[in-house]
């Protein structure tokens, strides 16, 4: 059985790592995060016995969310031990030359259901079978919670980004 269930995880490994890592590195913007929080996601899917199957995608991803959800609340405690120490904040990465900065500071905007069902939708290129599986409703809801996230992103995007212009108007 062990050896069976080691086999399922290098095929799982092989058809899905670069689609739950891209998930995963497109939430976190850290390679070595990004990287370990793949890994253990396979991990689980090792703990858990799972086989390829047409529903094991939404569960490698909804794992990963739940991974990242606890790197960012471990993120959160660690900021604020340190603001306690008396640290005014910490090092930031740069973010210049990063063509998904201006969509990334529209999504920071959003409602977080919404900022979520829109990268599902575009970045991690899942189709709505898969996004309503990941959040655990209907296709139909996925459909209109999509709608309702395009909607809110456009309002609150600059118009020369919806346009694909400039800033000055030009195309």
């Amino acid at each position: 059985m062990e050896a069976r269930t080691a086999l399922h995880v290098e095929e799982l490994h092989r058809q899905y790592s670069q689609r739950v890592y891209g998930y995963v590195y497109r939430r976190t913007s850290d390679v070595q995060s990004a990287q370990q929080i793949t890994n253990d996601v396979f991990r689980i899917a090792w703990q858990h016995q799972k086989e390829p199957s047409e529903d094991v995608l939404p569960w490698l991803l909804v794992t990963a969310r739940n991974l990242v959800a606890n790197e960012h609340r471990a993120g959160r405690r660690q900021r604020s031990l340190v603001e306690k120490l008396g640290s005014s904040e910490l090092a930031r990465r740069p973010q210049d030359n990063d063509p998904g900065a201006a969509v990334r500071e529209v999504l920071n905007t959003l409602r977080p259901q919404e900022r979520e069902i829109l990268m599902l939708a575009y970045w991690d290129s899942l189709s709505l079978a898969e996004i309503a599986a990941i959040l655990d409703c209907s296709p139909d809801s996925a459909k209109s919670r999509l709608f309702r996230a395009r909607k809110a992103f456009s309002k609150k995007a600059p118009n020369q980004m919806l346009k694909g212009g400039t800033s000055n108007g030009q195309h």
